[in-house]
């Protein structure tokens, strides 16, 4: 699939030297959005400042199928601040949508040309690895296209979890999953 690649991006990928860095925004989490980067420094792109994570984000294979079928991306954020994995931890991601960009970068990290959205989607499932001996963690979310939800319904899951999220204390749901083993239907 075409996707009109900038003709500096397209004559600087010819030279078979160049670097290339992800430019991942996550939307609405938290009040705003948050913007980050797998490159040395931070870089500026529509007037976003997308902050370096020093190279230790992560970002699984995109892989990109004529088909029309769900797409998922893992992406690991680790030695990021405390603000940002509270984010991820308060339940503030779920159905919120990501977009990762791809881009060439020269050799002052400046970009070159237009960087090229190479996936769109809404987050779920994060995970968090904490390694209390060498006092370090990774936060890993995964990502699923906008396909993902095509033929889904919005609203609640009937669940106790759910419902302490969004009503704490509430005990409605508490007995949602016990069942009763001998129910007996008409006429005994």
């Amino acid at each position: 699939m075409s996707r009109g690649v900038a003709t500096a991006t397209a004559t600087e990928l010819a030279t078979k030297s160049f670097n290339i860095c992800n430019l991942v925004e996550f939307q609405n989490i938290g009040g705003g959005n948050t913007y980050l980067n797998d490159g040395p420094v931070d870089i500026t792109y529509n007037s976003n400042t997308y902050l370096a994570t020093k190279g230790l984000l992560g970002i699984s294979d995109i892989i990109e199928e004529e088909e029309i079928k769900i797409e998922n991306v893992d992406i690991s954020l680790s030695g990021i601040d405390t603000s940002m994995v509270k984010l991820f931890l308060d339940y503030d991601y779920i159905d919120r949508r990501v977009l990762i960009h791809r881009t060439v970068l020269d050799n002052n990290y400046g970009i070159v040309g237009t960087p090229i959205l190479v996936f769109d989607g809404r987050l779920d499932q994060p995970r968090m690895v904490e390694d209390f001996k060498s006092r370090t963690a990774v936060l890993s979310v995964s990502a699923s296209s906008h396909w993902s939800d095509f033929q889904s319904q919005s609203g609640r899951h009937t669940n106790d979890t759910e419902q302490q999220i969004l009503f704490s204390g509430d005990n409605f749901f508490a007995n949602a999953t016990d069942t009763q083993k001998d129910v007996k239907w008409g006429r005994s």
